[in-house]
């Protein structure tokens, strides 16, 4: 092969190209008129990976010190729309297969006692933040100790509860106490 023949071809791929690339950009007859598949009735969906309500739910890793846990809970409004925010999560822990276990999940907690519920608009991109709390206590030998591996938070009204588990992997061992506390959600940034 010689050298004019290589730049010859070349040239000739260069003008396919060119070509193809003005057959793209061509009038597809429709005018200025939307197409079909453009028009939407209903508002834009949340973002990959955001429930339909527009808030996702978050565990942090558990904090440990001599007996007591703390789970941060983290709300992320990925919507649109602005999330309202009043007073607690609920939140009930489950087992490994999914199961409710029987433990009772108290508002407030001994460790934060200056925390008070508040209600807040959480706009898009906002985040805002609670803890679960709870001691790994066991006190007596004919109670089994409980340990959860996930949480069930409805993070308010009009959202679905969805299941978060320590970020760490950690197990919620809550001892044989059977109780969970649970701090209001506060805007992220409250100290």
């Amino acid at each position: 092969m010689t050298r004019g023949t290589s730049r010859g071809r070349l040239r000739a791929g260069a003008v396919l190209l060119a070509l193809a690339a003005l057959a793209v950009g061509c009038d597809d007859e429709t005018g200025d008129a939307a197409l079909p598949e453009r028009i939407t009735a209903s508002p834009a969906p949340p973002p990959a990976g955001c429930p339909a309500s527009g808030v996702r739910v978050e565990a942090g890793t558990t904090e440990a010190a001599m007996g007591l846990r703390a789970l941060g809970l983290v709300l992320h409004n990925c919507g649109a729309e602005p999330f309202r925010v009043s007073g607690y999560p609920e939140v009930a822990v489950l087992g490994e297969r999914g199961e409710a276990l029987d433990v009772t999940v108290r508002e407030g907690s001994d460790v934060d006692s200056t925390a008070r519920p508040s209600t807040f608009l959480l706009a898009p991109g906002q985040r805002a933040r609670a803890s679960a709390v709870w001691r790994n206590t066991v006190t007596r030998t004919d109670v089994v100790a409980t340990n959860g591996t996930h949480l069930r938070v409805t993070p308010g009204a009009g959202a679905a509860a969805q299941t978060v588990a320590p970020a760490d992997g950690g197990p919620l061992d809550l001892g044989n106490t059977g109780t969970l506390e649970v701090t209001p959600w506060k805007p992220y940034d409250t100290p």
